[in-house]
């Protein structure tokens, strides 16, 4: 009778461990990832942007340079909040880098922050899902910009290299008569944002469709990233 017992309450441990394991929570993906703030972080980019020259009858020029973006740390910003240093080199003539902007990177639990140029910006929102909206410009004096996830957890190839996971934001996105505004960002998952877009015109009708009388299209690419300890 002993025996019966012991393994009646042997069976019974098995199946509590095992109903406990069942019920545990399962990890849930909140998006972290897409933005991430590893110190050690390098990013290549390369940039092409085109202008026209407003003052000088739409005159059209092109710029086309290297930028690389490195994560080199943390300080504390005037909310006693831990920020990640982003430093961003333009690559001169001579192919010496040179620092060209300073940014601040904050990810919340709920929000992915960048600040350019003392503006600070919504980029992401987390849990990160398709459909979702927010105003990238809820801590900046700007007018409000809706911002949009049009697809998430996508496969992409830019410039050649594969990315497995890939999330796409819609920043703007704006036509009329005389005014174009566009604009869309990439992140990838474990890498950052890996392509920018923004473009901003502005256009006189005509009988054959319309001339651009200023304003510039902006873009930047992933070219590659490595990662240090």
């Amino acid at each position: 009778m002993k025996s019966i017992l012991l393994v009646l309450a042997g069976a019974l441990l098995i199946s509590s461990c095992s109903k406990e394991n069942s019920d545990s929570p399962a990890v849930v993906d909140l998006g972290y990832n897409y933005f991430p703030t590893d110190s050690g972080m390098i990013r290549y980019y390369s940039a092409d942007s085109t202008y026209w020259d407003a003052n000088n009858n739409g005159q059209q020029g092109n710029v086309a340079f290297e930028i690389k973006e490195v994560t080199s740390g943390t300080f504390y910003d005037a909310q006693n909040r831990l920020t990640t240093r982003i430093e961003r080199y333009r690559k001169d003539q001579n192919g010496n880098w040179i620092i060209w902007k300073v940014l601040a990177d904050n990810r919340t639990s709920t929000t992915a922050e960048r600040s350019i140029d003392n503006v600070r910006y919504i980029k992401l929102i987390f849990p990160t899902k398709a459909g979702a909206s927010w105003n990238g410009n809820s801590f900046n004096t700007n007018d409000a910009q809706e911002y949009q996830i049009t697809d998430e957890n996508i496969s992409d190839v830019i410039l050649g290299n594969t990315y497995d996971k890939t999330l796409v934001v819609l920043q703007n996105d704006y036509l009329d008569a005389i005014h174009q505004e566009y604009a869309t960002e990439k992140y990838a998952d474990g890498v950052g944002m890996i392509y920018q877009r923004n473009k901003n015109i502005n256009t006189l009708p005509t009988t054959s469709g319309f001339i651009i009388t200023g304003g510039y299209d902006y873009t930047e690419t992933l070219i590659s990233y490595t990662k240090t300890p």
